[in-house]
């Protein structure tokens, strides 16, 4: 199993109480995950654990059977890619952007050049995106290049928190399937923070639900009763309103 996540609790330094709690569950490769739930649930949390931002309080996670404490952050990092909700250019242009990662790895400037013409090819990125810096793009072109970046650097395993947020809904559909072929074709591994969950169906094997910290569904997007998981969601933004009102 590429990635296994067991028995993980999450408590923050000076909280009180823990934000995950009991989280297990596994990851193949070239398996995609939709992780979905409500503002507050722990979707984000649980991915900057899988990236090494934040540590866990306690419990375990292994990439290839190897334990996540046993792996630099940097290293760690460059398999284990995280694209952010809030995508950032961090003042280069779209072409260094992509350029950037494969740097890292010291690719040479004709592989660097050839990937990124892949990659933009892939997610119809044009040309003249290229030497645009983040304040030229609006924010659903900045989710398309950060995107891109993530893949570009052929990851183990991609976590793309609100990928498609800021996407209308034929593009979010274009560039989940982009994810979708590329991510199985290279056996990447893939957890998608998704609330559109009528485009889970078509680009998922399998769906996660948390609810204040907890993992209450995991199960193969072939078995699970939408109306059920719906009215669930319902009901916990139902509380969710109360409790602030």
């Amino acid at each position: 199993m590429l990635l296994q996540i067991k028995s993980i609790n999450y408590t923050p330094p000076n909280f009180t109480r823990p934000l995950l709690t009991d989280i297990s569950f596994s990851l193949a490769a070239g398996e995609c995950i939709t992780l979905t739930g409500i503002t507050g649930a722990g979707k984000s949390t649980l991915l900057r654990l899988l990236n090494r931002l934040s540590e866990p309080t306690s419990g375990e996670i292994l990439l290839d059977d190897q334990d996540y404490r046993s792996i630099s952050p940097v290293a760690l990092r460059q398999q284990v890619m995280l694209v952010s909700q809030q995508p950032q250019l961090l003042g280069m242009s779209v072409r260094e952007a992509l350029a950037y990662p494969l740097q890292l790895q010291s690719l040479g400037v004709e592989e660097i050049k050839q990937r990124i013409l892949t990659v933009t090819e892939q997610f119809e990125i044009p040309t003249d995106w290229f030497d645009r810096n983040q304040s030229q793009l609006s924010v659903g072109q900045k989710q398309i290049v950060s995107i891109a970046r993530g893949v570009i650097s052929q990851p183990q395993v991609l976590l793309l928190d609100e990928p498609i947020a800021s996407l209308d809904s034929s593009t979010a559909e274009r560039v989940l399937a982009t994810i979708d072929s590329i991510c199985r074709s290279q056996k990447i591994g893939t957890i998608v923070v998704n609330h559109q969950l009528e485009l889970a169906t078509q680009f998922s094997d399998r769906l996660l639900y948390l609810h204040d910290g907890r993992l209450l569904i995991n199960k193969l997007i072939a078995s699970v009763d939408w109306q059920d998981i719906q009215q669930q969601i319902r009901e916990s933004e139902d509380r969710l309103t109360s409790e602030w009102d």
